[in-house]
C-alpha cells in the first residue's frame, strides 16, 4: 500500500491527544453527509480542454440512449476511464461504482475503490473529499461482501474511517477483525502501530511496531513511528538509531533532509 503520506511531514511530535470517535478531521466531519455529486462533476468539467469535454459530452449522450444492463455498465466504464485520463479520479470513481452497482463485479468495485482511496487524501476541495471517502467505504463493504478472505478490503475501509472521517474506533474495530484472521499483516500492525503513538500509548506502540520492523526490515514507515515512541518514551538514542534506519531505507533526499533536522532536534 502507498500510503507513505502518513509520515511525509516530519516533526517532533506534541503532546499526543487521544483520538476521539467522532471527531472532526482535516475539515471532514464524522458521520455521512449529503454530498451532491453533480457539484463536483460541474466543478472537474471546468479543467477540461474543450476537446476532451466534447468527447466526454458524446459519452454521456450515447449513454442517456443504452437501454441494456450489460451495455450501460460497459459505457459507464468507458466513462471512467476517460475521466481517469483527466486526472479526475473521484468523478471516475463515480461512474466505476455505477457501473458496479448494475454487474456487481469485483474487478468494476475495485476500479471504483481504488480511485476514491487515492482520491480522498489529495481531494481538491473537503465537499469532494467527503465523496470520496463515502463512496470509498461504500465499495469497500460491497467487495468485503464479494470476498470475505481478502484483508486489504477491510484494511483499506478501516482507514477511511480513520483518515478521512475521524472515526477512529470504528477503524480500529476493523482492524482488530483483520488481528484475529492475520495477526502478521504487516500494513494492519503499522496502522495500529501508529495510532498507538497518536493516542500517547507509546509501549504498545513499541511492541508492535519492534515485531513489525523485525517482520519487514524495510518498512521505512515502522521505523520511522517506532522511534517516534522511541522519543516519547525519553529513550532517545534508539530514537536516532532508528530514524538513521529509516533514512537509510528512503531515496528522496529532501525526505532525508527532514529525517536529518529530526535526528538534530532530538539530539538537542
Amino acid at each position: 500500500m502507498a500510503i507513505l503520506y502518513f509520515f511525509a511531514d516530519i516533526k517532533p511530535p506534541e503532546k499526543a491527544e487521544t483520538p476521539m470517535p467522532g471527531a472532526m478531521q482535516d475539515g471532514v466531519a464524522a458521520g455521512s453527509v449529503s454530498v451532491d455529486f453533480n457539484s463536483i462533476l460541474d466543478k472537474a468539467r471546468l479543467t477540461l480542454s474543450d476537446n476532451k469535454r466534447d468527447s466526454i459530452a458524446m459519452l454521456e449522450l450515447k449513454l442517456e440512449k443504452v437501454r441494456d444492463d450489460k451495455d450501460k455498465a460497459k459505457m459507464l466504464e468507458t466513462l471512467g476511464e476517460n475521466w481517469t485520463e483527466t486526472g479526475n479520479i473521484i468523478v471516475a470513481g463515480k461512474y466505476y461504482a455505477d457501473a458496479a452497482a448494475i454487474n456487481n463485479d469485483i474487478k468494476t468495485w475495485e476500479e471504483a475503490a481504488d480511485r476514491f482511496f487515492v482520491g480522498f487524501p489529495n481531494a481538491a476541495d473537503s465537499m469532494a473529499k467527503t465523496f470520496a471517502v463515502q463512496e470509498a467505504i461504500r465499495s469497500y463493504e460491497q467487495l468485503r461482501k464479494l470476498d470475505s478472505s481478502n484483508v486489504e478490503y477491510t484494511i483499506r475501509e478501516a482507514l477511511c474511517y480513520i483518515d478521512g472521517q475521524g472515526q477512529v474506533m470504528q477503524g480500529v474495530t476493523l482492524l482488530k477483525a483483520v488481528e484475529k484472521k492475520d495477526p502478521d499483516n504487516p500494513d494492519m500492525n503499522l496502522i495500529l502501530g501508529r495510532l498507538s503513538v497518536v493516542s500517547g500509548q507509546y509501549d504498545k506502540a513499541v511492541t508492535r511496531l519492534e515485531k513489525l520492523v523485525q517482520m519487514d526490515p524495510d518498512n521505512a514507515e515502522a521505523y520511522f513511528h517506532l522511534a517516534e515512541a522511541y522519543r516519547a518514551l525519553g529513550r532517545k538514542e534508539d530514537a536516532i538509531k532508528t530514524l538513521e534506519k529509516c533514512k537509510s531505507l528512503v531515496k528522496d533526499d529532501d525526505f532525508r533532509a527532514q529525517i536529518d533536522s529530526y535526528i538534530n532536534q532530538i539530539k538537542n
